[in-house]
């Protein structure tokens, strides 16, 4: 029996799984989860889900559209992956972490199922991976709490995620790019029918912006579930927004003449319209209340969205933005505060099956001062690479090759004037492990 949180987490991030030879296409596969499940007493069943997924925005967007549930008064849990700071970060009861007690009564739930679970001789005795033994247990969470609604990211893709053994009510699809191309295709169209997958009979479905091979994609198969379908750009005229010191000052007009602003804590223009498609939505699905969700959509912050700290008399803007389009719109967003490139410096990381040669040139784009380095200590990343494709493509810049996170921020508040700000970007676990390093703790 667990008597502490810290041993539920090195449990679950321990698990054994069964060596693969065919690595993780054989580990996305749902039969483990939904017989975990079905052991559990499909704790899934007991609160109506809301399903995303998507290349960018699903956390801010699920954060969003929890808040908004919340406000209306409904007990909403909240699933999302990865946790930057805290492990709690990824499953939450209206806006805040469970209790010591509840965490541990839960996970003492599944650790018990857990022991005595075996697919049995047909699907080869597999036992459940990490990431399917923290869905389940979100899953119990929001369940024991006795939550109404919750609000649930997918990990990766769609079709064999493990939260797609949810039977959502509505789902919401976010901007589709081209990443972790090995599993989900190589292409748009390709990661985007992963995605679609996630759509269920009967339901409704919201899209945000989309190029017109994942809109097309969405539309097909919300048609053959039978799933009633809203475009953002169907249901927004006009959406700008523009950031400052204090927030993203959004303003938003909508088809049916409805008017929006919103000065969000959360910067970008990502976020902007992240905020607006989860306002449409608690409009559709009927928790909307004029003033109050808006409020409580503009107190939304999460951990890494463009988020400013002070460190050693520097500014600092760590931001998770991993994909060609969120980075660009994130170094766009930062050159718009700070607006002396010679006083500013970034550091860069990206992990493998990502479009690095976009990415980084949008950074190339932005800044004078580049350090690479590497994404934590979890995830392939070939720096060297990504440090002469730097050098390849820009010349006259001071690009930097330090592999160590820690002297890669060292090195960057070294470059950084006092009137310019240091940008954090390319990857969560870049912006984990330095969140730990600035908070002088473990995560």
């Amino acid at each position: 029996m667990f008597n502490s949180f810290e041993e539920v987490i090195e449990y679950f991030d321990n698990f054994y799984i069964e060596p693969s030879s065919t690595g993780i296409i054989r580990d996305c596969r749902l039969e483990r989860m939904e017989l975990l499940l079905a052991a559990l007493n499909n704790p899934e069943d007991s609160f109506k889900a809301i399903h995303l997924a998507g290349s960018k925005g699903k956390g801010s967007t699920a954060a969003f559209i929890c808040a908004a549930l919340t406000a209306s008064g409904e007990k909403t849990g909240l699933y999302l992956s990865p946790h930057l700071v805290d492990y709690r970060e990824r499953f939450t009861l209206n806006g805040s972490f469970f209790s010591n007690e509840e965490l541990i009564s839960s996970a003492n739930e599944l650790k018990e199922c857990v022991e005595h679970f075996n697919l049995g001789p047909n699907f080869g005795g597999e036992k459940p991976s990490p990431f399917e033994l923290y869905t389940a247990y979100a899953y119990l969470l929001f369940k024991n709490t006795h939550c109404t609604y919750a609000v649930i990211e997918t990990g990766l893709g769609g079709r064999l995620d493990a939260t797609n053994t949810l039977h959502s009510f509505a789902q919401v699809l976010l901007p589709i790019e081209l990443e972790h191309t090995a599993v989900l295709g190589n292409t748009i169209e390709k990661i985007a029918v992963e995605k679609s997958k996630i759509i269920k009979p009967n339901t409704q479905t919201f899209v945000s912006y989309q190029r017109m091979e994942a809109r097309d994609v969405f539309k097909k198969e919300a048609e053959a579930q039978n799933s009633t379908i809203y475009f953002l750009d169907e249901m927004v005229s006009t959406l700008t927004s523009n950031t400052t010191k204090d927030g993203e000052l959004v303003l938003a007009k909508t088809v049916d003449g409805q008017e929006f602003n919103l000065t969000l804590k959360m910067r970008g223009e990502v976020q902007a319209q992240n905020a607006i498609l989860a306002l449409q939505i608690s409009q559709k699905l009927g928790f909307y209340q004029k003033g109050i969700t808006e409020k409580a959509i503009e107190g939304v912050q999460l951990p890494g969205r463009f988020e400013q700290l002070t460190y050693k008399g520097k500014t600092l803007i760590i931001d998770v933005a991993h994909t060609k389009e969120s980075v660009k719109h994130t170094a766009s967003s930062f050159n718009s505060i700070f607006k002396n490139k010679n006083s500013n410096a970034v550091i860069y990381a990206s992990v493998e099956g990502k479009d690095t040669l976009h990415m980084l040139s949008s950074v190339l784009d932005s800044f004078n001062k580049i350090i690479i380095s590497k994404p934590g200590s979890f995830k392939k990343s070939d720096t060297l690479a990504i440090y002469e494709l730097a050098n390849s493509l820009k010349d006259r810049q001071e690009i930097y090759h330090l592999v160590d996170s820690t002297l890669a921020l060292e090195k960057g508040l070294e470059l950084v004037e006092n009137d310019g700000a240091l940008l954090i970007i390319g990857s969560f676990y870049l912006a984990s492990s330095l969140l730990e390093v600035i908070n002088g703790s473990k995560l």
